[in-house]
């Protein structure tokens, strides 16, 4: 019988252990979940769990043991509270410990939180992204504090050629500003353009030709660590589109235009720029030397009828007559919304200008992304369960009228620029791209609360508030905003990470023919001598103003080629006698130049000839695909020579085309009729500008003394057709994603280097060649890799995946794995 009582008791003793332990455990739940605000302790009693050490940069660092680190400057007026022994930041200075300031709470909850403590006006700061900033210094310009005073707490750094103490000291000098402000909500920037990073990592394009992502997760971990050590928290990136409309100009900025390549390298650079990583390469998840990706432009924006470019609106279209517009969301959906690491899925999207054209409206009303409910919230956040931020690209609310980045309200150009933001917002969007005044998004909210009411109304911009906060909240900012100077200067641009960088840039080089194996292994100290002829840069006004002479030039600085090369060139002549500059100063003509003579090339041993792709009239705000002269659409051309399109091929309707609204009085009263922009380009001819390019290659090939091959290397920002230049090839070289002339960098270091057989290419094609203009006007905008290639002298076909090596065509395991039919999605719907 006591037995028997013992045993209940113990049994007694269990069940309320147990109850305690669950109640324990409930406790710890609900603190995870919610809470409200904790009385702090006396700073300095008790259980100290922390310390604190001045930096030399003038913000205070403090260590919680096994906890997180917290930096502050004392001159922004923030104290530190102690709670349970530990240190945190009295960000608004209430005294106590509120959820969104306790650094052991999780994002979600803190976020929650202080998108709840918001007014109107806080939350409607927070959606703004500045205007792109070109100066930054320790002294912040009077436009930029206030856009820090109206809440503005993203920042555009557009001014990539500053120093690294400039862009850390201006960082610094935001945070100890906004720290003192409200709720201490701090600054995250981005950076645009910076394209390959600081240390020089390929661009994307390139990166795809490694086929490699194990290399691409590196690349991605780099730019992550050298960005937040500038102080920057978001990368403005990757772009993710699938690149299988070949006239597009922005293939460059892509992964392809095979959507299982695309897919894994999506994947692989958020992974390496969202997660910090331990020496020994473990993935530990959101930290110190992590980046939040903005992956881009949703839902992909590589369906570009005829290949014109949604930065203007001459095309805003998308068009699907090949039925692929799922396919299109491959990269976003199984790429960045599916990491392999622990930050799981791509914090942020940025939508798309562009409209997804179907007379049906299959992808639902005819407006940019940013706009459509169909494209946002039925399909991103409804059906693929995607919760992040959404930003729309710069200029999307504004008007169409203006200069430089004019606005880009595609199909919502009636509405006022107030109503604009309501209707994005309802849309899906949260944050708007290039929108520096809080005003008109305060009176999107009024806006709402009379049409909708505040009841649904303030919910969504809270929500909205919620999905941006989590972003500072993942990086850290809250905790530890600043950047150290010291470790910015010894780690940025460092030796380390600039071989990196080279070594990427080596293995991104594509080899597409070798005759005779005309480059091959070279590991003679002797430099042979090289006939490298100069390029003709024609004169061109851009955009922006900026003014480039017309002028011969070598395409490399003669610094980098002899270090290689004895080199033999041409001369530009002294008379110059080409039209004037705006200054009123004779430019070079295409006759103004004396190549080498025939006596000083008997001695060469081979040629390099360094030329560019095609280059069509225009330019990403000017649009390309248009004649401003005549005032009418012409043809993109992948080919230097002249090009009309009146092939079959050619639509003589386009698919896309602005919508124009007329009435018409009928017997039935005022009938409203809709009338289509007809684009079409048929029987109109392009406009390339850099065809003395082909003649640069063939006098090399026409005046090399007997047995001196020619090896041609191209700067490639997308296919191409080779046609006029392979022929008098014996070796042909494409690099992705470098400017010819554009100095004495890396990139052209690497081309160089695998140019004098120091180096020996391993990357594929990321995209298809096309055979000629006849394929390209006959593939489909929207289909990937239905192009017929274009077949060398030698045999070689120059399709997606093809690559050759010193031994010949590349056959591994990346051909294995992707040079199969191309991958598209089931679900694929309209035309």
């Amino acid at each position: 019988m006591k037995n028997r009582i013992k045993h209940l008791s113990l049994l007694i003793v269990v069940f309320i252990m147990m109850l305690a332990l669950i109640a324990c455990t409930d406790d710890n739940k609900s603190e995870t979940v919610s809470r409200g605000p904790i009385e702090a302790e006396e700073l300095g009693s008790g259980d100290v769990k922390w310390k604190d050490t001045e930096t030399t940069d003038g913000y205070v660092i403090v260590t919680n043991e096994g906890g997180k680190t917290l930096g502050y400057s004392k001159e922004s007026g923030v104290q530190l509270i102690q709670v349970d022994g530990y240190a945190f930041k009295d960000l608004n200075k209430n005294g106590v410990l509120d959820p969104y300031e306790d650094w052991r709470l999780g994002t979600d909850v803190r976020a929650a939180n202080l998108a709840s403590l918001l007014s109107v006006e806080d939350i409607a700061g927070l959606m703004l992204y500045s205007s792109h900033v070109f100066s930054v210094s320790e002294e912040l310009a009077e436009d930029q504090i206030a856009f820090l005073d109206v809440g503005g707490r993203a920042m555009l750094n557009a001014a990539p050629a500053a120093s690294t103490a400039d862009t850390v000291k201006w960082n610094n000098a935001m945070q100890a500003y906004t720290e003192g402000i409200s709720f201490g909500i701090p600054v995250v920037t981005s950076s645009d353009p910076r394209d390959g990073g600081v240390s020089g990592i390929p661009s994307n394009l390139a990166l795809a030709a490694t086929f490699d992502p194990e290399l691409v997760q590196e690349m991605g971990n780099l730019t992550s660590i050298e960005y937040r050590l500038l102080g920057i928290g978001t990368l403005l990136g990757p772009q993710i589109d699938l690149a299988t409309e070949p006239r597009w100009n922005r293939v460059d900025g892509t992964f392809g235009e095979d959507p299982a390549l695309a897919r894994d390298l999506t994947s692989a650079f958020v992974n390496g720029v969202q997660s910090t990583f331990d020496e020994n390469g473990n993935d530990l998840g959101w930290g110190p030397y992590s980046m939040s990706a903005m992956i881009k432009h949703w839902p992909g924006d590589g369906a570009a009828e005829g290949g014109r470019e949604g930065h203007s609106f001459r095309g805003n279209g998308q068009v699907y007559p090949g039925g692929q517009f799922e396919t299109h969301l491959i990269p976003f959906v199984d790429g960045g919304f599916n990491l392999a690491g622990q930050t799981e899925a791509a914090s942020a999207v940025m939508a798309s200008y562009s409209i997804a054209f179907d007379d049906e409206k299959t992808f639902g009303d005819l407006v940019g992304t940013a706009f459509s409910k169909y494209k946002l919230e039925e399909l991103l956040r409804n059906q693929y369960g995607f919760d992040g931020v959404v930003t729309t690209d710069w200029g999307v609310v504004d008007d169409l009228e203006g200069g430089f980045m004019q606005g880009k309200p595609y199909g919502v150009a009636d509405l006022t620029k107030a109503e604009r933001i309501l209707k994005a917002i309802v849309a899906g969007t949260d944050q708007f791209g290039g929108l520096n005044d809080r005003a008109v998004v305060v009176e999107a909210y009024e806006i709402g609360v009379a049409e909708l009411g505040e009841d649904v109304i303030r919910p969504r911009y809270e929500k909205s508030a919620e999905r941006i906060l989590r972003t500072f909240f993942n990086v850290g900012l809250f905790e530890n905003p600043y950047v150290n100077l010291e470790e910015a200067a010894t780690t940025v641009l460092s030796d380390e990470f600039q071989a990196k960088a080279y070594d990427a840039q080596l293995k991104s080089i594509v080899m597409l023919k070798n005759e005779d194996n005309a480059v091959t292994s070279n590991n003679s100290e002797e430099k042979p001598t090289v006939y490298v002829p100069m390029n003709y840069v024609p004169h061109e006004i851009n955009y922006f103003g900026m003014e480039t002479r017309a002028e011969w030039k070598l395409p490399v600085e003669m610094e980098l080629l002899s270090e290689y090369f004895n080199v033999v060139t041409d001369t530009p002549t002294e008379t110059l006698t080409g039209s004037d500059d705006r200054e009123g100063n004779p430019m070079a003509a295409v006759e103004d130049i004396v190549r080498a003579t025939a006596e000083e090339l008997a001695a060469v041993d081979f040629a390099l000839a360094i030329i560019t792709n095609p280059i069509n009239e225009g330019n990403y705000f000017a649009g390309f695909g248009y004649d401003k002269v005549n005032e009418e659409y012409i043809p993109i051309s992948l080919q230097y020579g002249d090009y009309t399109a009146d092939s079959e091929h050619v639509r003589k309707e386009s698919l896309s085309g602005d919508i124009t609204i007329t009435q018409k009085a009928s017997g039935y009263g005022v009938e409203e009729i809709e009338e289509k922009e007809n684009r079409s380009y048929f029987g109109k001819s392009a406009i390339v500008k850099n065809y003395e390019d082909v003649n640069t290659v063939k006098y090399a090939a026409e005046n090399m003394p007997e047995g001196a091959p020619v090896i041609v290397a191209i700067k490639a920002d997308g296919p191409m057709i080779f046609s006029e230049i392979e022929p008098y090839a014996d070796t042909i070289l494409i690099a992705f994603g470098w400017t010819v002339g554009s100095g004495y960098g890396i990139e052209e270091r690497a081309l160089i280097e695998v140019a004098a057989g120091k180096s020996e290419p391993s990357a594929l094609l990321p995209v298809q060649m096309p055979a000629n203009m006849l394929t390209v006007e006959a593939q489909l905008e929207d289909v990937p890799r239905d192009m017929e290639s274009y077949v060398d002298s030698v045999g070689n076909i120059y399709d997606f995946a093809f690559g050759l090596n010193w031994a010949g065509v590349i056959k591994d395991a990346r051909t294995e794995k992707y040079s199969v039919p191309a991958l598209v999605s089931p679900e694929n719907k309209g035309k």
